[in-house]
């Protein structure tokens, strides 16, 4: 694909009436954001939600008529960014879990878990 033609379909997706034109870019860079996803990514079972993470995040940007001059970097960035956050909530998430110092705090944090999940 031509440069003239890569800023076509990026322009075409800007547009946001041209369904096509973002499959074309998903088929085009598909394999960029699964491998940068894949070798970022410790955990093999994520890497299908990571990457379709990142073709949304891609869509939403695109659609705020965002300008893109090198769709394969942003890709690539956005796959980046998209499994350090994910790894950095994860941590979050683990600190939290078991960072009890006092055990009447750990039970209100476990119950006030159990009513937000119910």
């Amino acid at each position: 694909m031509s440069d003239f033609d890569e800023r076509a379909l990026i322009e075409r997706c800007r547009k946001g009436d041209d369904e096509r034109a973002f499959g074309e870019l998903v088929d085009r860079y598909k394999d960029l954001v699964y491998g940068m996803v894949i070798r970022l990514s410790a955990d093999r079972s994520q890497v299908d939600d990571l990457a379709q993470d990142v073709w949304v995040e891609a869509w939403q940007y695109l659609l705020r008529g965002n300008e893109v001059r090198k769709p394969h970097g942003l890709l690539a960035l956005m796959a980046r960014t998209r499994v350090c956050r994910h790894y950095q909530s994860a941590r979050v998430r683990r600190e939290q879990a078991v960072d009890f110092q006092d055990y009447e705090l750990a039970v209100d944090r476990l119950a006030s878990w159990i009513g937000a999940a119910a």
